[in-house]
């Protein structure tokens, strides 16, 4: 052997030999890290069980380490709108509207106190619409201020400010929705926030709830206030026909890692009435208002369906007339990959005919087609949306100043209203969930 193949077998060996020696370097180095993680792990774990602070299961929680927790969370969400308009119903200037928002910025609170049968929630919203009564200007406005007892393992109680227990589609909260928002149909329809008392009575393949309230969509209103009714009435059943995890009913996306096949049918009504009471000129509504929905929700591995029927009957006393309105809600979600999914909907709102005036569109129907990006699999915390919307006939009986059924919050969807066909909604969406 030469000298130049002596040199060039040492180099060799000593370059193999550091590879091996780097290779176990950075296995110790692994193995290092994965017990410090997993010590840190359960130094945390003893921490919060002993009484201190921490991150546990999704939520920062305060506690001490007996029955006595404190979670901080929240969400916001930041959209770019594009709305379409015919230029020869709106004029030149306005065909085209486009622009920033920042539809929500959320801060709650929840966890036990007393017992751990007792739970509270406090739920906040700085809000850029006026659907909290607020001035458009970032305003903050309580949403949800409630505390509830769990008698056994089956009953409960709940009072304070809550969504009373009505549209389903309501009640998965906004950070949740498949889309970028929920249905127009649900902005005619939808319960909102109101102040009330309600029982649940609950087992591992119903949900049985009733209550009384303020009536729908009364957040925040004194108990003198014009804007609730005089009494008002909401009952619900919930029937879990296929698996065992209420939980997958939390939002109505269905990851890819979802175990089984989940199948769940509601039904809902609400009845409020008003006109006797109240301290102000004219008191409270002189009208009786019944909304009812019946629904179901499929989730599977990677893919997810949900429909809906909403009706409403308006007795208007003080007029002498009633109206009976409709709407309807189909959706559905597909995962292309674990991180991609492709969303569709289809939404209609079909208004009695002599509520709306003579020559205007009562029937309306809108399109939804979009994709979501979650930036983690299997987590909503990180979410993009990309979303066009179309409504198929004109909408100036429920969307502008010339509304006659106006819908709940009408900008969050994406429609200005117009009296003709075909406007069209593009949503580009951003939302954090912590």
């Amino acid at each position: 052997m030469n000298q130049s193949k002596a040199l060039f077998f040492v180099a060799g060996a000593a370059l193999s030999m550091g590879s091996a020696l780097a290779q176990n370097a950075n296995l110790d180095l692994n193995r290092a890290y994965k017990a410090e993680l997993e010590a840190d792990a359960k130094t945390r774990t003893s921490l919060l069980a002993a009484g201190g602070a921490g991150y546990n299961n999704g939520a920062f929680q305060i506690s001490d380490g007996s029955n006595n927790t404190l979670n901080i969370g929240g969400s916001f969400t930041t959209r770019y709108n594009v709305s379409i308009r015919d230029e020869g119903s709106v004029g030149k200037v306005d065909d085209v509207t486009l622009g920033f928002n920042i539809p929500y910025a959320r801060l709650r609170t929840w966890g036990t106190v007393w017992s751990k049968d007792f739970e509270y929630m406090l739920q906040g919203t700085w809000s850029d619409t006026s659907s909290l009564g607020d001035s458009g200007s970032g305003g903050f406005q309580l949403e949800e201020a409630w505390g509830r007892y769990h008698l056994d393992s089956n009953w409960s109680a709940r009072f304070g400010q809550f969504k009373p227990a009505l549209l389903r589609e309501v009640l998965v909260e906004n950070e949740y929705q498949l889309a970028a928002d929920r249905s127009v149909a649900s902005g005619i329809f939808g319960q909102g926030y109101s102040q009330g008392f309600e029982v649940q009575y609950a087992t591992d393949q119903f949900k049985f709830t009733v209550g009384t309230n303020d009536g729908a969509n009364a957040a925040n209103t004194d108990f003198n206030s014009s804007a609730e009714s005089d009494y008002a009435f909401t009952g619900r059943v919930d029937w879990l026909a296929m698996g065992t995890d209420w939980s997958r009913f939390n939002d109505f996306t269905s990851f890819q890692n979802a175990a089984d096949d989940e199948l769940l049918i509601g039904a809902a009504a609400h009845w409020q009435g008003g006109g006797d009471t109240g301290s102000t000129t004219g008191g409270t509504a002189d009208a009786n208002i019944l909304i009812y929905t019946v629904d179901a929700s499929y989730e599977s591995s990677g893919w997810n369906l949900f429909g809906a029927f909403y009706g409403a009957y308006i007795d208007n006393k003080a007029a002498g007339t009633n109206f009976n309105n409709f709407g309807a809600v189909v959706q559905g979600g597909l995962f292309l990959t674990q991180q991609i999914e492709l969303f569709a909907r289809w939404d209609g709102i079909f208004l009695d005919s002599d509520l709306v005036p003579s020559g205007t569109e009562n029937n309306i129907n809108f399109g939804t087609f979009g994709v979501n990006y979650y930036l983690s699999p299997e987590s909503h915390a990180v979410k993009f949306t990309a979303q066009a919307g179309i409504a198929f006939e004109e909408t100036s009986a429920i969307f502008g100043s010339s509304a006659v059924v106006p819908v709940s919050d009408s900008t969050r969807y994406g429609y200005l209203g117009e009296t003709k066909a075909d406007e069209v909604a593009v949503t580009l969406q951003a939302q954090v969930v912590f």
